[in-house]
């Protein structure tokens, strides 16, 4: 993944990898961070938990908003600049709740205010980072790299928790601690990017880089078992699909939705044209319903599990995240090696819900703890996966598309439509769960199997493909 035969590029390679995860493990630190210190401000009185809905639901509602208005910004712009302009206005803003927690400041609009700036600041690093990352690995094993990626949320969220749980919970120190503590952390990273992040190599190397892989495809051409992306495994057996099965324009994926049409003059994606890529609007939908999910259980389960008069909160809901780091770099692996994506990601979507479903009923247990620790761990691998693979990998896959050959830099823009509409469809669900917390297990196991079936149309068209392939093999 790193290995290059061009001199400095290793070295460049690994050095952009470790500041761009850094760098969203501490964007990551802040959310979960807050997510430990806003549940013992309701305690305080300084917002009511219903408020801390709003909250949430403000927060992601405008990142959301943001990451689709400014994501196809990114394309257009030193990425760079980019993302350091939302990730050092994330740390200001960060610092400032801890000045407000400090001083006892019990204006809760206040707080709603700063998290709605905070959502729209913190926009701008995901698209960015994944299309600094896309930059720099031009071989198709950057999937692989980016599944690995896809776990800097959840080692922020631990690394929030270690925070929070450390100062807090073990040293009884006061809220703001861990918030300054948070704040600093992104700030260092965001200074040593300053001096050290590359946006991409320059056009001579990029060109060299993009030779190098061309002849490294050709000595692997003559293995069968040659993985592909997504956007050429849709090159490789669309044509002798279309032929062989014979299928009708409603049967099959692409025609379901229009094809996009890139003028040659045309040089960049826009939001709207995004959506119409083959795959995006699927991937969207079904990423919707995951982040949701995703989402409802990091903000939501400390308090159902206060509720239930359950110990140890913070060791069950941090494996949420434990859970998802493995899950994420299984799923893309797998699909990544067996050239398959909706048919490994609908089934374990399937499987996390059951065991979701199962954490309802989990206080029966006679090692209470044990139980829920060992399911929610079960529920990150599955959900928490699907969920990591589909915000990284699979968003870069879509953005490196046939259809977009004329748009080299599309990456921020697909992410900013899968992404963007993913935290909108999660902060509503925000709202919602606030009326259905005594059930929130079995809504969020309704989502997702929702999110399963969004995806079932790709799944049905890699079905196709393993038959043809299959028959392929048997006739050669």
């Amino acid at each position: 993944m790193f290995a290059s035969q061009i001199p400095g590029v290793k070295s460049q390679r690994i050095i952009t990898f470790i500041l761009c995860f850094f760098q969203y493990v501490f964007i990551h630190c802040t959310r979960s961070t807050w997510s430990y210190v806003s549940g013992d401000m309701t305690n305080q009185n300084y917002f009511t938990s219903k408020y801390l809905g709003y909250i949430n639901f403000s927060f992601l509602f405008f990142y959301g908003i943001a990451i689709s208005c400014l994501g196809q910004f990114g394309d257009r712009m030193n990425l760079r600049l980019f993302i350091l302009a939302g990730t050092f206005t994330t740390s200001i803003i960060f610092t400032i709740i801890g000045v407000m927690i400090q001083i006892q400041e019990k204006k809760n609009y206040l707080y709603l205010i700063l998290q709605i700036l905070n959502g729209m600041s913190q926009s701008t690093a995901w698209p960015g980072l994944l299309a600094i990352l896309n930059n720099w690995f031009v071989t198709d094993k950057k999937i692989l790299l980016l599944g690995c990626f896809a776990a800097a949320p959840n080692v922020g969220d631990i690394f929030g928790d270690i925070y929070s749980g450390s100062l807090i919970g073990r040293d009884d120190l006061p809220l703001y601690s861990a918030v300054y503590l948070a704040a600093v952390s992104l700030f260092i990273i965001n200074l040593i990017n300053v001096f050290f992040l590359q946006s991409g190599p320059q056009a001579d190397i990029k060109k060299r880089m993009i030779e190098e892989y061309e002849q490294n495809k050709k000595k692997e051409k003559k293995n069968e078992n040659q993985q592909l992306t997504i956007a050429l495994i849709e090159k490789k057996y669309e044509n002798t699909l279309n032929f062989s099965l014979n299928l009708s324009k409603n049967e099959t994926v692409d025609n379901n939705q229009p094809t996009l049409q890139v003028n040659q003059q045309q040089e960049q994606l826009n939001y709207f044209t995004a959506w119409f890529v083959p795959n995006v609007a699927f991937y969207a939908f079904a990423f919707g319903c995951v982040k949701a999910v995703y989402y409802i259980l990091t903000f939501w389960l400390p308090a159902y599990l206060d509720l239930k008069k359950v110990p140890d909160v913070a060791w069950i809901t941090a494996q949420t995240d434990v859970g998802s780091i493995p899950g994420g770099i299984l799923v893309c692996f797998i699909g990544y090696y067996y050239n398959k994506r909706a048919v490994i990601i609908v089934p374990a979507l399937w499987i996390g819900t059951i065991v979701m479903i199962s954490v309802n009923y989990s206080g029966s247990l006679k090692h209470e703890v044990a139980g829920y620790i060992s399911l929610i761990f079960l529920t990150g691998l599955f959900i928490g996966g699907c969920y990591n693979n589909i915000q990284a990998a699979i968003t870069v896959e879509l953005s490196n598309q046939p259809e977009l050959s004329k748009n080299k830099q599309a990456t921020t823009t697909v992410v900013s439509v899968i992404m963007g509409y993913g935290a909108i469809f999660a902060a509503i669900n925000q709202i919602i769960v606030s009326y259905v917390e005594q059930k929130l297990f079995l809504y969020c196991g309704a989502i997702s199997i929702i999110g399963g079936i969004i995806l079932i149309p790709l799944v049905i068209k890699e079905v196709q493909r393993m038959k043809l392939d299959s028959k392929m093999k048997l006739d050669s």
